[in-house]
C-alpha cells in the first residue's frame, strides 16, 4: 500500500458536519499505519448491495479510512454468497484504482460452518484460503492476514511457520489471529522467538464498551479481565470486532423502553441487556454530551483510548453511519476510561 489519502478538511457528508482528520496508529513490528476505525466489510456484496457496498467504501476514503477488514469465509451461510465480501472488494479497489489507498486485511482458517468442531489450520488449507482470497480481491498480496480461529489441540510450530514462508515471499505483509486466548498467543510467539520467526503481530477479538451477556457463535473470544491485562502488559495491538455492540449505544435502547423495529433488536437484547451496560451506556451519555458527540462516538474512542494501539472495526450499512463513525476518534483521558469501565451508578 502507498500513502493513504490525505484527509480533506472541508468534505462535507451526509450528516452534515465537517469532518475531523482521522487518526492512525502503527502496528507494532510491520510497516503499517491504518487508520483507527477499520471498516468491516461481512455484509458487502450479500446483505449489502454492490452499488450500496461501493458507496459506502468510498465515503470511508472520504473520511480518511484506510482499511478493510474482510474474510474467506463471509457469507458462505448465504445461498450463492461465498466469496461476496472479498470479490466485492476486489471489483471496488479494480474500478477504483485504489490499492494503493488501502490496506487489505483478510482471514481464513475458519472452519466448515456444517462441521465447526473440525478445524482447518493445516499448512494446505491456511494456503489455499489465502490463494483463493488472493483471487478474488484481484491482488498479488495482502498487507495483513488472520487466523480466524484457533485448535488448541495443533502445535503452533507448523502455524506460524507457514504464515512466515507467505512472509518471505510477500504474498502476505503481517500475521496476526483471531479469536486465539492469550495462552496460545503466547505460545505461538515464544515459538516465533525461538525460531527466528514474525510471531502474530495483533489479535482481533469481540470488545465493545457493553460486555456481551450470550456468548454467541462457536469459538469467539471476548475481552475479560485476563485478555485485557495480557494486552497491556504485553502491548499488543488490538483488532475489535462487535466494536459499537451492534448498536447498543446509538440512543435507541433503553432498560424499559420499547425494542426498535430492526431485525437485530432482538439480538441486541439477548447480548447486551443488563444492569451494567446500561450504566455504562449512561456514562457514554454523559461523556458525549461533554465533548459535541453521540454515545456511539465515545463507544468507540474507549477502544481506541487504551495504553496499547486499539482499533475499532465497524460494520456499516449506510453511508451516513461510516462517516459518524469515522468523525469519533476522540482521545479519552485514564479518568474518562474509568469512568466509562465503572458506569454511573
Amino acid at each position: 500500500m502507498g500513502k493513504a489519502k490525505s484527509f480533506k478538511e472541508n468534505k462535507k457528508l451526509n450528516c452534515n458536519r465537517v469532518l475531523p482528520a482521522m487518526k492512525y496508529f502503527p502496528l507494532s513490528n510491520t510497516s503499517l499505519v491504518p487508520s483507527a476505525i477499520i471498516l468491516g466489510t461481512g455484509s458487502m456484496g450479500s446483505a449489502i448491495s454492490g452499488e450500496d457496498a461501493f458507496a459506502i467504501l468510498d465515503t470511508y476514503i472520504d473520511c480518511g479510512g484506510n482499511s478493510l477488514d474482510t474474510a474467506n469465509c463471509y457469507a458462505c451461510w448465504i445461498p450463492g454468497g461465498e466469496g461476496a465480501s472479498e470479490t466485492t472488494i476486489g471489483s471496488w479497489i479494480k474500478s477504483r484504482g485504489s490499492r494503493g489507498d488501502v490496506y487489505v486485511m483478510t482471514k481464513g482458517g475458519h472452519p466448515q460452518f456444517d462441521s465447526m468442531d473440525v478445524s482447518r489450520l493445516s499448512p494446505e488449507e491456511i494456503t489455499h484460503d489465502l490463494y483463493q482470497s488472493l483471487e478474488r480481491l484481484q491482488t498479488d498480496t495482502v498487507d495483513f492476514y488472520w487466523l480466524h480461529r484457533d485448535d488448541p489441540q495443533l502445535p503452533v510450530d507448523e502455524i506460524i511457520s507457514v504464515l512466515n514462508e507467505h512472509l518471505a515471499t510477500r504474498t502476505i505483509g503481517g500475521i496476526g489471529c483471531s479469536n486465539w486466548s492469550p495462552s496460545r498467543i503466547k505460545e505461538a510467539n515464544e515459538y516465533a522467538k525461538q525460531n527466528d520467526l514474525t510471531p502474530f503481530q495483533a489479535s482481533q477479538i469481540c470488545w465493545s464498551l457493553a460486555s456481551r451477556t450470550s456468548g454467541g457463535f462457536s469459538g469467539l473470544k471476548f475481552m475479560d479481565e485476563l485478555t485485557m491485562d495480557f494486552h497491556e502488559e504485553s502491548g499488543l495491538p488490538v483488532f475489535a470486532y462487535s466494536s459499537q455492540a451492534n448498536g447498543f449505544f446509538s440512543g435507541d435502547y433503553s432498560e424499559d423502553g420499547e425494542l426498535p423495529s430492526r431485525k437485530s433488536a432482538k439480538g441486541v437484547k439477548n447480548s447486551y441487556f443488563n444492569a451494567k451496560n446500561f450504566r455504562r451506556l449512561k456514562s457514554a451519555q454523559s461523556l458525549a454530551e461533554k465533548h459535541g458527540c453521540t454515545a456511539n462516538q465515545i463507544a468507540l474512542s474507549y477502544i481506541t483510548s487504551q495504553s496499547f494501539s486499539g482499533f475499532a472495526i465497524v460494520g456499516p450499512r449506510t453511508s451516513s453511519q461510516i462517516a459518524e463513525s469515522c468523525q469519533g476518534v476522540i482521545r479519552l483521558t485514564e479518568e474518562e476510561l474509568a469512568f466509562l469501565d465503572c458506569g454511573q451508578s
